[in-house]
């Protein structure tokens, strides 16, 4: 829309015309066409401050940005000369706005006549409103445009590009194109508001690779051909949510096509939540403000070079993942809960093998739990953990492990004026873990042989069920400082090496209390023998609920747990010891 002015010489021409007018007639004319003036005068201001308020909030946002990094070029390396660019084109922006040029046009672009007016008005490049493209003729009109004031809304087209688009004030929304096409914004860096790609039957590929900043959140949903989503250069986001659900998948894994997913190692200042994605080599995030999670997809590798997560870090169901690296993760503000990482034997691949180490965590602020994921076969984890604040650590219905070693840092489970649990239930040559906790609440290891069979069925059923190298050896080691625990329950029936617990002194409950169920290979218990002297000779414990039980074969060859008295059971358990 060019803003336009009647003038005099306008209106001398009119009376030349019409004689019949009196000055009457005239006035008033003259009052509606100042009137006229007066109001598309007012409307361009306030599109012109709109759009002025758009930029100045972008470059906000990246003043804030180099407010809290430092400089630029040494924080955020190659990005910096970027930033440096992106804060250049906005100032260029700025400066057309404010004068005016002939380069500006002011209102939406929506309709036939909108383009119309829009191609009427040659050299603009900026566009103070609302902009919705329809189809191939919009992409072709909108060729040279470096602004959009407020949001862009693209719902028709091929292959859409917008060469010379910089930056849009408000959101960018891609949705209905039901045909085949592609999305390459080669030159875009910012985008005030929301990136929303919703519904497109036809979409394949959206491709960003400047762009820097999303002041608002990435959400994409039901985009059944979708295969590629990059933005090579993102380091901002608000939150991101992925969601490519396939319906009707002949498969029936409702895995959508996305198969290359570029995020550049972005920071995510709320939530991050992925599901259905297809066959992606390497997800790459930095910190993230809110909680991660990744359930039901084929993402391979997750790479999180962040320092902290600020809620919950959850991944399950992952069938194809292989590794989990956060090189730089000290804090975790909620629960951890890796779970159900199963890969299919039918089809003829493994999930997670090897427990992440989070070798730099040094804070879990709240559950922990690694459960169900049956092709793991090593565990060296959480060993620079030194306080978890939720109340339960469960570990259980894993794979065959030929070692554990996990959370020997451990010194701080208080919180909420309690001590955390802990449930292991583990099938490993080796077990080591737990060495300088003090105090727990519930204690329950069961620590047993390796199994030829995990219990799954079919595709579902583990691919780690061969005998481990080292034979039937199953040792339990660790608990090394743990004095006390409201519960203690050991089920060590397959144990054949025992050198845990030394420091244990007492527990606290008197409804279960302490429950042993007892080695089958006449195995001492020996570094517990102060303790079970104690629970043998009575003291305080002549009251409190004790159980001993040992597993013995019935006439078809099954065991089943037979309990022992008390004297008798510490007697056999401490013979090995010369105690």
């Amino acid at each position: 829309m060019r803003i336009k002015t009647l003038s005099g010489l306008m209106l001398a021409g009119m009376l030349t015309f019409s004689s019949c007018v009196n000055n009457g007639d005239i006035d008033e004319l003259q009052d509606q066409i100042d009137n006229l003036n007066s109001t598309v005068e007012a409307l361009k201001k306030t599109q012109q401050e709109a759009l002025l308020a758009a930029i100045a909030n972008l470059e906000a946002d990246l003043a804030g940005l180099e407010a809290s990094l430092g400089d630029l070029e040494t924080d955020l390396g190659g990005l910096g000369a970027d930033y440096d660019a992106l804060f250049a084109d906005l100032g260029m922006l700025d400066q057309e706005v404010k004068n005016n040029a002939n380069t500006v046009y002011y209102g939406n672009v929506i309709t036939e006549a909108d383009y119309t007016a829009f191609a009427a008005q040659e050299g603009a490049t900026i566009i103070t409103g609302r902009v919705v493209v329809s189809g191939n003729a919009h992409v072709s009109a909108l060729a040279n445009i470096k602004l959009i004031g407020k949001s862009l809304e693209i719902k028709g087209g091929s292959t859409i590009t917008f060469p010379a688009l910089k930056s849009v004030g408000e959101n960018l929304m891609v949705s209905d194109l039901s045909s085949t096409a592609t999305l390459n914004l080669a030159s875009l860096a910012s985008i005030g508001g929301d990136v929303k790609v919703m519904n497109n039957e036809g979409l394949t590929e959206f491709i960003a690779n400047e762009l820097l900043l999303i002041g608002g959140g990435l959400s994409t949903k039901e985009n059944s051909t979708l295969a590629t989503l990059s933005f090579a250069k993102l380091d901002q986001v608000s939150e991101i949510n992925i969601d490519e659900f396939l319906a009707n998948d002949p498969n029936y894994t409702n895995i959508g096509k996305l198969t290359t997913l570029n995020l550049s190692g972005a920071n995510v200042n709320g939530d991050v939540f992925m599901t259905r994605v297809g066959d992606v080599d390497m997800l790459s995030l930095g910190n993230i403000k809110g909680g991660f999670t990744l359930t039901y997809t084929y993402i391979k590798n997750i790479s999180i070079n962040g320092e902290s997560i600020g809620d919950d870090f959850t991944v399950q169901y992952n069938a194809k993942l292989q590794t989990i690296e956060t090189p730089n993760l000290t804090r975790i503000e909620g629960g951890i809960d890796i779970s159900g990482n199963v890969g299919d034997s039918f089809a003829g691949f493994t999930s997670l093998t090897v427990l992440p180490s989070f070798s730099a965590l040094k804070y879990i602020g709240g559950d922990l739990t690694i459960q169900s994921n049956s092709d793991l076969t090593s565990a060296d984890s959480f060993n620079a953990v030194t306080e978890i604040t939720g109340n339960m650590i469960n570990i259980t219905g894993n794979g065959n492990f030929e070692s554990m070693t996990i959370l020997n840092a451990l010194t701080n489970v208080y919180h909420n004026y309690n001590y955390a649990s802990v449930n292991l239930s583990v099938k490993t040559n080796w077990f080591n873990g737990f060495g300088e906790v003090t105090q727990l609440n519930n204690v329950n290891v069961e620590i047993n042989t390796l199994s030829t069979d995990d219990g799954g069925f079919g595709g579902w059923s583990s691919t780690n069920s061969a005998a481990s190298t080292l034979g039937d050896v199953v040792k339990l080691e660790g608990f090394g400082k743990l004095t006390q625990s409201y519960t203690l329950q050991l089920r060590l029936e397959d144990v054949t090496d025992f050198s845990a617990f030394a420091s244990y002194t007492n527990f606290t409950d008197w409804q279960e209390g302490l429950y042993i169920q007892m080695p089958v290979n006449g195995v001492g218990l020996c570094s517990m023998a102060a303790f079970l002297t104690k629970v043998k000779t009575g003291g305080n414990f002549d009251n409190k609920p004790v159980k001993f039980e040992e597993m013995v074969p019935n006439e078809w060859g099954f065991s089943s747990p037979v309990e022992v008295d008390r004297d008798t059971a510490v007697d056999q358990l401490l013979a090995p010891c010369a105690v």
